[in-house]
């Protein structure tokens, strides 16, 4: 898949609108309480993994990908954090939201801290990853984080064979803020990519609302971005961690998932 394909720039290293033109509207695209679900069972699972509950310890994590730190800002509580991403942007908001925690900037297919945690998460971060090759990198990079015995964590969107294609989901935003279309589909059954095609609803009001442009006549501006994520079989997310020196596993989501993957890919450092 080549079309459409983002334009990257060092403030922007995706391409994506979503991570740079419209980052200014990310608590609009999506909101911290809009994880406390998922978060909650990223948890559960993670001090299962770490056979140790919630307490005195708290376990020292790598996050991936954090994005705009939603999810991370229902772990801090429980966790001592590092966070990371590619993009400057978007690890600015994460600072906001979550500023006792560290934050660097940099690729989970390459980056090295030189330091060891006792776990390594990635949300859906890793859904942006399109090559098997790739994914190797990327599970290389959490090895290289973790001492034996640590414990790896990701959440895909999507898997093949698991998610229905095509899927279409949808956010309505409050009066004067953004609504959203969010609509995925797998043009090319034989690759490992689907397009994620976002249609932004952006209220135009003139009243300093976030987005709005100075003269333009109240209305609504639609806007579209299109991402490319990748499509995966389990057997693909296990094979490959257990090359990148994992003992892998999967947990199912315990709540009624009707699109996305439906599952946590989990490691054991071997």
């Amino acid at each position: 898949m080549t079309e459409n394909s983002p334009e990257p720039s060092p403030e922007n290293p995706t391409g994506y609108r979503m991570y740079g033109e419209f980052a200014h509207l990310w608590t609009q695209i999506s909101a911290p309480a809009d994880y406390a679900e998922e978060a909650a069972e990223l948890r559960e699972v993670l001090f299962d993994l770490l056979q140790g509950g919630p307490g005195p310890y708290r376990p020292t994590v790598l996050e991936l990908g954090v994005g705009g730190g939603n999810n991370l800002s229902h772990m801090t509580g429980f966790i001592d954090a590092v966070a990371a991403d590619i993009s400057p942007r978007m690890i600015e908001i994460s600072q906001q939201l979550n500023p006792g925690v560290e934050h660097v900037v940099g690729d989970m297919r390459s980056m090295r801290l030189g330091r060891k945690f006792d776990a390594v998460l990635i949300h859906d971060a890793i859904s942006y990853i399109l090559t098997v090759d790739d994914l190797r990198r990327t599970f290389e990079t959490a090895r290289a984080h973790l001492e034996p015995g640590g414990v790896f964590i990701a959440g895909p969107d999507w898997m093949r064979g698991v998610t229905p294609m095509p899927n279409l989901s949808c956010k309505l935003g409050s009066p004067g803020e953004l609504s959203y279309a969010e609509y995925v589909h797998d043009p090319e059954p034989d690759d490992t990519e689907v397009e994620v095609i976002f249609t932004f609803f952006i209220p135009e009001m003139n009243n300093g609302v976030p987005g709005v442009r100075p003269g333009v006549r109240p209305g609504v501006r639609v806007e579209e971005d299109r991402h490319r994520h990748g499509l995966f079989p389990l057997e693909t997310w296990l094979l490959t961690l257990r090359d990148a020196g994992f003992e892998p596993g999967n947990r199912r989501y315990s709540n009624d998932v009707s699109s996305g993957s439906g599952y946590h890919i989990t490691g054991i450092a071997l």
